[in-house]
């Protein structure tokens, strides 16, 4: 055993691949968190005991309609998603936002302070709708490879949140699978 036993299970942090869940909530949870320990560790919670999470978290539930009565995934999909807009990596916009609301609620997010993406008020036209300036930013942050997605939860309001380009087929698969939809914002 001795010195070379000790070595052989230490791994260099450099070399690491982000660890990948098998279930696909919290794999999107995991992207869209940038692996946020705490947020990780309370959709765990939200996914393994559904009940429990939905009775500690009851008046979130029905402030937008759902009740334990809506499926097990429904309640996960709505948990999850809620716990990224507390935790500032997902915003929620109704669709008659105006466009400073839309501006606050967007450079508020985590993600977008995390990478310095620059948002001005000039590139914006108040009278546009969400899509809209869900295009332009798009369009703005293109070269940073960054983009503005959405969570659709079958209401009238916009669940934004910034990810990679690259990672947005993953995100899209991934609700998919588990029956729900991520897109870019510009397409909700």
């Amino acid at each position: 055993m001795g010195f070379f036993y000790g070595r052989q299970g230490k791994r260099n942090p450099d070399t690491q691949e982000e660890p990948h869940y098998h279930h696909p909530l919290l794999e999107i949870v995991r992207i869209v968190s940038s692996s946020n320990p705490e947020v990780l560790d309370s959709a765990r919670k939200c996914i393994k005991n559904t009940e429990k999470y939905y009775q500690k978290h009851r008046e979130d539930y029905e402030a937008r309609g759902i009740s334990f009565r809506n499926s097990p995934a429904a309640l996960q999909w709505i948990g999850c998603i809620d716990l990224l807009i507390h935790n500032q990596f997902a915003c929620e916009c109704d669709w008659s936002e105006e466009l400073s609301g839309f501006l606050w609620a967007v450079s508020d997010l985590k993600n977008v302070k995390r990478h310095s993406l620059e948002i001005e008020e000039n590139w914006f036209q108040p009278r546009e709708s969400i899509p809209q300036w869900c295009e332009i930013l798009d369009k703005k942050w293109e070269k940073s490879g960054y983009v503005i997605a959405a969570f659709d939860i079958n209401s009238d309001s916009y669940v934004m949140f910034l990810c990679q380009k690259k990672s947005l087929k993953k995100l899209k698969t991934l609700a998919e699978s588990f029956g729900f939809r991520i897109d870019l914002s510009m397409n909700m």
